[in-house]
């Protein structure tokens, strides 16, 4: 049990304990609301890229496994695909849905001959473990604009997700080769809306 003295004689003082000098700032306030918070892995990759808000909030989203991906309706016990809507084998997550569907391997590949970037065909990929450390590998390729390549990766990541959306709510099926043509007239679109980065990737039409 701690003694407390009381000292009536001498006037009390607040001390504030995050600053050195015990004195209170609004700036040390702010900073102390934060402690014990996780600090996300490179964020800026994601909200300082050009990319409408929509796509930047579904990157953000999937790269921390928060979007309703057959695992984890499963673990819900919510309905679910019992296997991955896009390529039939496995039961999707977030990493699968990325990085290891065949699918979306066959979009990436013909995005690569597209663009002329040998580096980003699915063969080249870093190991991942996850959605987030798939993203951060991909937009960090070497030899591979890494702006130009991150607004790519939004893009085409949202693109897969809507066909994944429309094999799941509307049992309608759209082959790569179709797909990568909906990436290459949005990625025009995205160019003349002021994509700057990605207009200089993308082949000149």
């Amino acid at each position: 049990m701690r003694i407390v003295r009381l000292l009536p004689d001498l006037e009390d003082q607040i001390r504030w304990k995050f600053t050195p000098s015990r004195t209170y700032t609004t700036a040390s306030a702010y900073k102390a609301q934060f402690i014990g918070c996780t600090k996300a892995a490179m964020p800026n990759t994601i909200w300082r890229t050009w990319a409408p808000p929509k796509c930047k909030s579904f990157t953000w989203l999937i790269t921390q496994n928060r979007v309703w991906t057959s695992d984890r309706l499963a673990r819900r016990g919510w309905p679910h695909s019992p296997s991955c809507p896009l390529c039939r084998r496995v039961i999707e997550s977030a990493h699968h849905l990325l990085s290891e569907c065949r699918y979306t391997k066959k979009i990436w590949q013909l995005a690569a001959e597209w663009i002329g970037y040998p580096q980003l065909k699915p063969n080249r990929w870093r190991p991942s473990d996850s959605a987030l450390s798939w993203w951060l590998n991909i937009s960090t390729t070497a030899a591979v604009p890494k702006k130009a390549v991150r607004s790519l990766t939004m893009l085409i990541s949202w693109e897969v997700w809507k066909e994944r959306n429309n094999r799941v709510f509307n049992q309608k099926e759209t082959p790569p080769t179709r797909l990568l043509e909906k990436v290459k007239a949005e990625a025009a679109f995205w160019a003349r809306a002021g994509a700057k980065n990605l207009a200089s990737l993308i082949p000149q039409v």
